[in-house]
């Protein structure tokens, strides 16, 4: 198929770039993480230095609130030209109209996790860019493990062995398991949903057409992991913890373990270098496969965006190969920047032994509402405010209302 001049310009490669001002002149506005920040100023400066003619603003964005913020900007006209999510968000941006298609800006499709584009792609079209994927694991303190005459080298696998390690660390004032209870939602929703799909549970029927967050199944996923902070093996604070108040709870050494991330072992090496860091993939229902949210983060393009030209552009630098190995705090989506030597550390061995059994959120237009309101159950249930199977309940009939609209 013969390229558009158009189509044409947007495949070279950013390295090759030699563009007029006059026809890409103007800013790019990329809202970016907070986490990644050094990393994105730094692509910026490179990619500023090559098109002199396109200003990239890079605004940061931080993960508390962010669901929200990006589907108010999104609705409202006034969104940037690039925007970081979830991949799990993607889907509904695509279905309302939020967003433009990215078939024509991708570069080497092949090259890409095939699993990460399926997550992105709607209606036979790709909505997004996706450059990070993970799953968790559960980052542990192996000093604390041999301290109460546990075995560092065998963690435990099953519930059961779970439950009685958290029991065992949960001495002198330390926490066994630390759960997220507050924060922004997705780290909650992504900690909790693998329990309730290793329970047989879901929060919506397969066919998208019926909730099911207060069957039997979902309540026991629910139930297990709600427990961890009943029954005093998370700490007090976890209401308002997130995955970084755990980890920084670990670092302190209150915390023996947590349901992490590879993006956390830096911080916590650099942090506390004295903490003998160890990785064992969540533990599962004697029987029964483990299982994780297949989670990261993709570039979108606004339909309000006022410079998609230039956004464009910018999407294929930060994708090249080498760019995206760079700027990902986790595992990158295509396979030859899995290859940079960054991603050969022994203690990602784990976290990508997860990622087969990491399963992608439904793709529906309203999950991210559907996801507000079985966080809020979660909540409900630790204030002891109501019973897991009550807090399920009043979820399932909010999830109903939002698959009927």
């Amino acid at each position: 198929m013969k390229l558009t001049s158009a189509a044409a310009m947007l495949a070279l490669t950013v390295s090759s770039l030699t563009l007029s001002t006059a026809a890409f002149a103007g800013e790019v506005v990329w809202w970016t993480p907070n986490w990644g920040e050094a990393r994105a100023k730094e692509l910026v400066e490179k990619f500023q230095a090559a098109n002199p003619g396109i200003t990239i603003k890079a605004e940061i964005t931080v993960s508390d609130g962010l669901p929200q913020r990006v589907l108010t900007a999104l609705q409202s006209g006034g969104a940037p030209d690039i925007i970081e999510v979830q991949h799990g968000w993607v889907n509904g941006y695509a279905q309302n109209g939020l967003i433009i298609p990215l078939d024509d800006t991708i570069q080497d499709k092949d090259d890409y996790t095939k699993a990460a584009i399926d997550y992105v792609t709607w209606d036979n079209q790709l909505w997004a860019i996706p450059y990070r994927m993970e799953t968790r694991a559960v980052v542990f303190n192996k000093g604390d493990f041999t301290a109460v005459g546990l075995d560092p080298a065998n963690p435990p696998q099953t519930w059961d062995q779970f439950v009685d390690a958290a029991t065992k660390l949960s001495v002198n004032g330390k926490s066994g398991f630390a759960i997220t209870g507050g924060g922004e939602m997705g780290n909650t929703i992504t900690a909790s949903l693998p329990y309730v799909w290793m329970a047989g549970g879901a929060l919506i029927s397969d066919d998208m057409t019926t909730a099911t967050a207060n069957s039997p199944e979902t309540v026991k996923g629910v139930t297990f992991y709600t427990d961890f902070l009943k029954k005093g093996l998370s700490p007090a604070s976890t209401l308002e913890n997130d995955g970084t108040a755990a980890r920084r709870l670990f670092i302190a050494g209150t915390v023996s373990s947590y349901l992490g991330g590879q993006f956390d072992i830096p911080s916590i090496k650099t942090e506390n270098p004295a903490i003998d860091i160890g990785v064992f993939p969540i533990p599962h229902p004697e029987g029964v496969n483990t299982a994780g949210v297949l989670g990261g983060w993709s570039y979108v393009i606004p339909k309000d965006a006022k410079n998609p030209t230039d956004a464009k552009l910018f999407l294929q630098f930060l994708n090249t190969t080498e760019n995206q190995g760079f700027f990902t705090d986790t595992f990158p989506v295509r396979v030859s920047s899995q290859a940079l030597p960054r991603f050969d550390d022994p203690i990602l061995s784990v976290f990508k032994s997860m990622l087969p059994y990491a399963r992608p959120v439904p793709i529906h237009k309203n999950w991210v509402q559907i996801t507000q309101a079985y966080f809020d159950g979660l909540q409900r249930i630790m204030l002891d405010e109501q019973t897991p199977q009550e807090a399920m309940d009043q979820a399932n009939e909010e999830i109903q209302a939002l698959l009927d609209s």
